[in-house]
């Protein structure tokens, strides 16, 4: 049964988001027809994207700042006037508060139904750090946007229980896991560019922002006497990594990937011996994170190390995947406490066949009932 057509916006590159990639999965499977708006993030760019529904990508101009989302919430509406037009669409999808305001201004005007997933703790976010006037706007952005909406999606219990308290809404927790399939097959250590025969710690993300671990990893390795580092993304702190490693004496143990195709990610993480994942609770959004790549190391059937955050740790202390970091603030100490712990998981590690069942417990079909509920009437 048809369900109609439903716009799906997200401000980040959505060639990369997994989220919304298995959202609009979903989505199909119930009988929508997602149509995916975005935007490009280079003017080469394609204007589509390869997915087996519509996808349309916008220009803006600018990259960051109040014209990049003057921009964005212009012409992401303008997007979804254009889209009544062509009619048959029932309901959208926002993606993140950024996304939020067209939406909503477009349910109420068009007379659709409405789904607001917020990715993270987006008023708590790093790029806010230490800038309290651009977090007032962008709270107050929120409460009014907030008005319009009584339920959502978040990506952990900890942020659920956050927009809950702040706002009242019922809001649905579902986690940032991959899809249940079968053990994709590694990629050879030769094609990879990493050595047999020593361990390989590995960091994955599509933005490694500040503070995110990506350093952290780099002066974990320098304290280690075995093992190379990999990682695979993009962002602030993967490019600096390379010039820290040279500083240090170990670029020859740092091997650098940029970003790539999910299905390609996918057969690079289980060719690891370690998955890493090192936020620093230096905002609300890093602190209660539960970062994907922690359900893609389970999935791969590698062990984690992870640092010492309320949610994160209490997961990989709780389903043992892994070692938690000891709580550290100095930044000398804290490569110390994940030198320590990668040590630990490799002198005695979880087994592989413990990884993959604890996996089947934390999967994005398990989730499929609460994501469609998020769809409602606004008021």
């Amino acid at each position: 049964m048809t369900q109609g057509r439903i716009a799906v916006l997200v401000s980040n590159d959505l060639a990369f988001d997994q989220r919304v990639r298995k959202t609009c999965a979903t989505l199909m499977d119930a009988g929508w027809e997602p149509v995916l708006i975005g935007r490009r993030m280079s003017r080469g760019a394609p204007l589509s994207i390869d997915r087996p529904y519509v996808s349309r990508r916008m220009w803006l101009g600018f990259h960051k700042g109040p014209m990049f989302y003057a921009a964005l919430q212009w012409k992401m509406y303008r997007a979804l006037k254009a889209l009544d037009r062509e009619g048959g669409v029932t309901a959208v999808w926002a993606n993140d508060l950024d996304t939020l305001w067209p939406a909503l201004k477009a349910a109420r005007k068009f007379g659709w139904r409405l789904a607001y997933d917020s990715h993270e703790w987006f008023t708590e976010a790093e790029g806010l750090q230490g800038k309290p006037g651009r977090r007032a706007v962008w709270r107050w952005w929120e409460r009014r946007c907030f008005r319009g909406i009584d339920r959502m999606l978040t990506v952990n219990s900890a942020i659920a229980e956050a927009y809950k308290t702040g706002y009242g809404v019922s809001v649905d927790v579902v986690p940032n896991v991959p899809e249940m399939s079968a053990l994709a097959e590694p990629l050879s250590r030769e094609f990879l560019g990493w050595p047999e025969g020593e361990p390989v710690l590995l960091m994955q993300g599509a933005f490694m922002d500040r503070d995110r671990g990506a350093l952290d990893a780099v002066r974990a390795l320098a304290l280690l006497e075995r093992g190379h580092l990999a990682l695979i993304g993009a962002g602030p702190e993967h490019e600096a990594a390379p010039a820290l490693a040279e500083k240090l004496g170990v670029r020859d143990r740092l091997h650098i990937h940029e970003r790539m195709p999910f299905e390609q990610l996918r057969r690079c993480t289980p060719a690891a011996d370690v998955g890493l994942s090192l936020d620093r609770s230096t905002v609300g959004n890093f602190k209660f994170s539960l970062p994907n790549k922690l359900f893609d190391y389970l999935h791969a059937g590698i062990p984690v190390v992870c640092s010492d955050l309320p949610v994160a740790g209490r997961l990989v202390r709780e389903e043992e995947i892994g070692e938690v970091a000891a709580a550290a603030v100095q930044t000398d100490a804290i490569a110390v406490a994940v030198a320590d712990a990668v040590k630990r998981v490799l002198e005695q590690k979880p087994e592989r066949d413990h990884l993959l069942q604890v996996a089947q417990r934390y999967h994005w079909g398990a989730h499929t009932d609460k994501l469609l509920a998020a769809i409602h009437e606004v008021h």
